[in-house]
């Protein structure tokens, strides 16, 4: 199923020279790995997700989440054109039943020793999952969520960038990703640790499902690119 609103457009190709590899810097690189997730997302099986989506709410404990994210890694790895030039794994696991502490982790040997970090979270137009998109507490107790991990010590700490995917289950796409803004303008009970310096709409491709949120971490700063993919019937 191919669905025309999505904007997408296949980057520069990679040389064949080695030499010419290893110099490319980190935009470069990151152009083709969101080319590979908008291929994905423009021209996956809308029933057969959904078919493991609803299998998934059948268990007694329904990890919807980490199918959603299994799915997206299998049917990148079956992509032979991505298989070419990058791999992709639940972090510490090539084992699609062994769970690992990233969701989506996207590699290259010749960039720079550098791996593209997904965390991903359901949506479903509540508070309470924009909370656990962006960062989850009550009162002075911080339970954790999917952006404060970039800001806690938990995720790339060596990479000046990470990724989060939202998976819309239910509600407005438009009105998530403007609850999700408000949620990001908040300050964290680390700050300045992952204050939001700035945002960038339709930041890839000028998709509007797309943003980039800018960050203040350890004096410096930290880019997360923001990917909402709608999952909902209508789609």
């Amino acid at each position: 199923m191919e669905r025309e609103y999505i904007r997408i457009k296949k980057p520069a190709p990679l040389p064949f020279d080695t030499r010419q590899l290893k110099i490319l810097d980190d935009e470069f690189w990151k152009k083709w790995v969101f080319y590979y997730l908008l291929d994905f997302y423009k021209n996956y099986d809308s029933a057969e997700l959904r078919s493991k989506i609803e299998e998934e709410k059948k268990k007694q404990y329904p990890r919807t989440e980490r199918e959603i994210a299994k799915f997206i890694r299998l049917k990148l790895k079956a992509n032979r054109e991505f298989g070419l030039n990058f791999s992709v794994k639940g972090e510490e696991t090539n084992d699609e039943n062994v769970e690992g502490n990233y969701d989506i982790t996207i590699h290259n040997t010749y960039w720079k020793n550098q791996d593209f970090y997904f965390e991903c979270k359901n949506l479903d137009g509540g508070q309470d999952l924009v909370n656990k998109y962006v960062c989850y507490h009550k009162g002075k107790n911080v339970y954790d969520g999917g952006v404060l991990r970039y800001f806690n010590g938990k995720y790339a700490q060596n990479s000046t960038f990470g990724g989060m995917i939202g998976f819309i289950l239910d509600g407005d796409s438009n009105n998530i990703k403007t609850e999700i803004l408000k949620k990001l303008n908040e300050k964290f009970q680390i700050s300045p640790e992952g204050d939001l310096i700035s945002t960038k709409d339709n930041s890839i491709k000028e998709n509007p499902f797309t943003f980039d949120s800018l960050h203040s971490r350890q004096n410096t700063e930290f880019t997360i690119h923001h990917l909402l993919f709608d999952f909902t019937l209508k789609k």
